[in-house]
C-alpha cells in the first residue's frame, strides 16, 4: 500500500445520488456482475477511468499547443534570418506574409482531413 492510498482511505467519502435510465442501469449491473464486483465499486472505477482520461486530454492539448507555438517560433527564426541575408529581405519577407498565412491554412486544412 502506498502512502497515497493510505491517504485516500482516510478521507471521509461523500455519498453521491445519481439517477440513471433503465439501460444504463441495466448495463452497469450487467459489467458489475461480469467482474464480480459491487455495482457501486465498478460506478467509482468508471468514473475515476473518466476522470484520469480526461485530465491527460488536457495534458495532451497542452503539450500540442506548446509544440505549435516552438515550430512557429522557429519558422520565424529562420524567415527573419533568410531575409537578413538577402537584398530587400525584409521588404519581400512582408509582402509575402499574407500568401504564407494563406499557404499555411491550406496546409492545415490538408493535415485536418487526413487525420479523419
Amino acid at each position: 500500500m502506498s502512502i497515497d492510498d493510505d491517504e485516500t482511505r482516510r478521507t471521509p467519502r461523500a455519498r453521491l445520488h445519481v439517477r440513471l435510465t433503465a439501460t444504463s442501469r441495466a448495463e452497469l449491473s450487467r459489467r458489475a456482475s461480469a467482474s464480480g464486483i459491487p455495482v457501486s465499486s465498478l460506478a467509482r472505477q468508471l468514473i475515476e477511468t473518466e476522470l484520469d482520461r480526461k485530465a491527460m486530454s488536457e495534458i495532451a492539448d497542452t503539450d500540442h499547443a506548446l509544440v505549435g507555438l516552438a515550430a512557429l517560433n522557429a519558422a520565424e527564426l529562420a524567415a527573419l534570418m533568410v531575409a537578413s541575408v538577402l537584398p530587400e529581405g525584409k521588404r519581400l519577407m512582408h509582402e509575402l506574409a499574407p500568401q504564407a498565412a494563406v499557404a499555411a491554412e491550406e496546409r492545415l486544412a490538408l493535415f485536418r482531413e487526413s487525420s479523419r
